[in-house]
């Protein structure tokens, strides 16, 4: 265990020094990051200007939502889509054989080898969105409602996570699926507001299909006050059947490589 703690850190720093070459480019996309929070400030504003309300959401519980919608989406930027992108492409140029013969759980390695270090202005700006959200609304935060949030939140990164991995394994007999990323973005955000707003059957498109209650409005439900004990289980199960059925398919895929001598 202790040595993939070393070499995520190992990744970490390589991926440092990366950046650290092109920092004008750091600073850009950090730029970029406080624009787009002056959209969304603008956007919530428009909403809440002509209402009191939205599906039952007040304006400080959707800057909530929104928070947590930002922290997943930098999470997805930081980790996860960069990754499954050179997986994807290492598998179209045979580059993959250099990740399976290395002496690492090769779904670890390909997960984990790139880190987006500007991302993390995404979360930060989440956290603190989040942290203004629960202010306004004078929320008493418990230890309980806490350990809540935090939960489901790894359960909705663990589910964002099997997603990825299962369209970057299909690489493996497609050779377009980066335009299927086009797709995913646009659909998740529909995740910048809470799923209670759409028609019943896209709400469960969105729930149950597409899983993106799970990834922003049931995490924020739990800070606000809007979810209960189940919306817990059910999330912590749906992320560890994402997870396992995401592992299989990975190893499925892997036996139909045929590498880059073929």
């Amino acid at each position: 265990m202790w040595r993939y703690f070393r070499l995520l850190g190992l990744f970490a720093r390589v991926s440092i020094q990366d950046d650290a070459a092109y920092r004008a480019d750091f600073y850009a996309h950090a730029l970029m990051s406080l624009l787009h929070l002056g959209a969304e400030v603008i956007g919530l504003w428009t909403i809440f200007a002509n209402t009191r309300s939205l599906a039952g959401w007040t304006v400080f519980e959707v800057v909530t939502l929104v928070g947590v919608f930002r922290v997943m989406s930098g999470m997805v930027g930081l980790l996860i889509a960069p990754n499954m992108r050179n997986m994807m492409e290492d598998i179209r140029h045979g580059g993959l054989d250099f990740a399976l013969i290395k002496p690492v759980n090769s779904q670890f390695y390909v997960s984990t080898r790139r880190i987006v270090f500007w991302r993390l202005t995404d979360v930060a700006i989440g956290v603190l969105m989040v942290g203004v959200g629960c202010a306004k609304l004078h929320s008493q935060l418990s230890w309980l409602s806490l350990a809540y949030f935090v939960v489901m939140l790894a359960a909705g990164v663990t589910i964002i996570y099997s997603f990825w991995l299962i369209l970057a394994t299909c690489a493996f007999w497609f050779t377009r699926i980066s335009n299927i990323e086009m797709v995913f973005w646009n659909v998740f955000e529909a995740g910048r507001y809470p799923v209670t707003i759409y028609p019943r059957w896209i709400r469960l498109c969105l729930t149950y299909v597409f899983p993106l209650a799970f990834l922003t409005t049931f995490p924020a439900s739990s800070l606000v006050g809007k979810s209960d004990a189940s919306e817990l289980g059910i999330a912590v199960s749906v992320s560890a059947i994402s997870l396992t059925t995401a592992s299989i398919f990975w190893r499925f895929g892997l036996r139909h490589y045929s590498g880059a001598s073929a």
